[in-house]
């Protein structure tokens, strides 16, 4: 396939033949830039610094009674949400609005103001045109002079996070100095006094206020509800009483074993006693007093008597001696005559026998004893009736009762947890009174001394190729519509025609 070769003699004659118009289009973009440039005038850059703390708690709006305010650190997304805010059109048509209803009477144009705008309006109305025909199309409401305003100012306001930190740059170009600082103060202030109404808890007070009452109510209703089912019921107000009762009626049990074993006994050892005392003579005698014969009375002192005798005979002499054998003849003679008046005499005392006494005093006391065992048995018998009658009771109702008491105790907590919340939503609302958020102005505005370095080159560059660039587009739909015969080529294709010679003009 054979290219189609570029028409470079063509392009470059249209550009030769049309350089006066090429010239006179970009000479009088070059002027329109150059003027607009001049007219601007300088500008003046304001500057503000906030800081983002997380210094105040954020109290959240929960009955959950273990929800506690939270305070978080700063992140990237505080510092992003506040940039946003902060160059948001709301927040820059809530500064300028005072500023708008109290502007002085505009004055008229000057004819030199309205030809530089003319101009400006003519040669920006291709720029235009697009919008202007969407605007048409579309039915899009015409833009007022305030909200031309503010879409201006939105342009020339800058917000900037620095980066690793918690700070934020808001700035503001103006040609006006001091309009620019106080424009800026004004953003920031208008921002904080915003901030304070989204952190805003008087409606969350305001709740927590309300419900604290209702719940106030429902404890007093909930307390009086238990107070009559004690009375009515005859139960005491004591969450131990049933508890209590359990033990004692294990203790009244436990005794009433005792005591039934103790009767046992009791009884056994009685029946034993009575069989054991008829065993026993109730009297014996005490006292047997036996009286020997007035011979042996006298015989006795004899007998001693010679026995001493024959003591000292044998210190003396042997037993074999004459002396010693016929003190014994004598001691043995004596001894036969009293055995022969042996003759006794005896009396006799009789009394009650100890062994039946005993008995029968300890048959008495156990007696006595197991009666009052036996009425204790009775008495601990009736108060176990008594206690189970009580404890059957306290279990019939017992869940009426732990019902009320639990609902008393709900009602109580949830009272607790309101007054609580109620108390941190006041707080909150106090700290929103002072104007206390995470949020401070770090350094405000100050009045610009010299102006922004401008870009008053670069502009004027990229205006002068535009201008270029329109002359020559110009050129080439001007030399497009333009039905002369410019060149043998063009000849050629109209009249089909040989070429045979070309003059130049």
């Amino acid at each position: 396939m054979i290219e189609q070769q570029i028409p470079w003699r063509d392009l470059v004659a249209v550009l030769h033949r049309r350089r006066t118009l090429i010239l006179q289009v970009f000479l009088a973009g070059v002027a329109t830039v150059t003027i607009g440039l001049w007219m601007k005038g300088p500008t003046y850059r304001a500057t503000a610094t906030l800081m983002v703390t997380a210094d105040r708690a954020k109290v959240a709006v929960s009955p959950d009674a273990n929800t506690r305010p939270v305070v978080d650190r700063v992140t990237d997304e505080d510092l992003n949400s506040e940039a946003a805010l902060l160059k948001s059109d709301a927040l820059i048509r809530e500064v300028l609005q005072p500023y708008w209803n109290k502007r002085p009477p505009q004055p008229t144009p000057s004819l030199f103001a309205r030809l530089v705008n003319g101009v400006i309006n003519l040669v920006t109305f291709p720029l235009r045109l697009p919008s202007l025909l969407y605007v048409v199309m579309h039915n899009v409401p015409a833009s007022t002079p305030f909200d031309d305003w503010v879409a201006g100012t939105a342009q020339n306001v800058g917000v900037n996070p620095i980066p690793k930190s918690n700070l934020i740059w808001v700035s503001f170009e103006s040609g006006d100095p001091a309009w620019a600082a106080e424009f800026v103060n004004k953003l920031v202030a208008q921002h904080i006094e915003r901030h304070t109404r989204l952190n805003q808890q008087s409606e969350a007070r305001e709740f927590y206020e309300r419900q604290r009452q209702l719940l106030a109510q429902k404890s007093t209703d909930a307390e009086s509800a238990l107070q009559q089912f004690y009375q009515r019921e005859h139960v005491e107000p004591t969450a131990q009483q049933r508890t209590g009762m359990r033990a004692r009626l294990a203790e009244l049990l436990t005794t009433l074993a005792n005591s039934e074993t103790e009767l046992a006994e009791g009884t056994a050892r009685s029946e034993f006693l009575a069989t054991e005392i008829k065993n026993y003579p109730k009297n014996i005698s005490t006292q047997e007093r036996v009286a020997e014969s007035p011979t042996a009375q006298l015989i006795k002192p004899k007998i001693v008597e010679l026995q001493m005798q024959r003591s000292q005979l044998l210190s003396t002499y042997a037993p074999t001696s004459v002396k010693v054998q016929d003190i014994e003849r004598q001691i043995a003679e004596a001894k036969r005559l009293m055995n022969e008046q042996k003759d006794t005499t005896s009396d006799t005392t009789t009394a009650i026998n100890p062994a039946y006494q005993g008995l029968e005093v300890d048959l008495a006391s156990t007696r006595a004893q197991m009666a009052a065992v036996k009425a204790r048995v009775d008495s601990l018998q009736s108060q176990i009736a008594d206690f189970r009658t009580k404890v059957a009771h306290l279990d019939d109702i017992a869940s009426v009762q732990e019902h009320l008491e639990q609902q008393l105790t709900a009602a109580k907590e949830a009272y607790g947890t309101y007054a609580k919340k109620e108390e941190e939503a006041r707080f909150s609302s106090a700290l929103d009174d002072s104007s206390i958020v995470n949020i401070a102005i770090a350094e405000p505005a100050e009045t610009p001394i010299s102006p922004e370095k401008t870009k008053s080159m670069m502009i004027f560059a990229v205006g002068a190729i535009m201008s270029l660039l329109a002359g020559v587009g110009l050129a080439f739909l001007r030399d497009r519509l333009d039905p002369t015969v410019k060149s043998a080529a063009e000849a050629h294709g109209v009249t089909g025609l040989p070429i045979l010679a070309e003059v130049s003009s």
